[in-house]
């Protein structure tokens, strides 16, 4: 179980961070498709992570893509954009997406 939690983390900072663009960064704030196109890419490559550890489900995509999408857009909308990366706000941010994964991995 740590080692399928640790894949999964793994492609969540791959999708969160590295593989999003400036440009989805910037307009995320502006734009609800280019957010919801940022949540649906990273549920795309958590879900890979799934179909390594045969674990994926349809239900587990559309799960992560909607979850994805209302946490990043309640922070995008009651907090301003530039805060460090220890930012209670971005921490909270971050534990609710590992939770989400954490849900993933439970429930099949």
């Amino acid at each position: 179980m740590i080692l399928n939690f640790l894949l999964l983390f793994c492609c969540h900072v791959l999708g969160d961070y590295y593989l999003q663009l400036n440009k989805f960064a910037r307009y995320k704030r502006k734009n609800i498709l280019i957010l919801l196109g940022h949540a649906a890419s990273w549920a795309v490559i958590i879900s890979l992570g799934l179909f390594i550890l045969n674990l994926f489900y349809w239900w587990k995509f559309f799960f992560l893509c909607f979850t994805h999408f209302l946490i990043d857009g309640l922070k995008i909308k009651f907090f301003r954009s530039g805060l460090s990366y220890l930012h209670p706000v971005n921490l909270v941010d971050q534990s609710l997406h590992l939770i989400t994964i954490i849900i993933t991995l439970t429930y099949l």
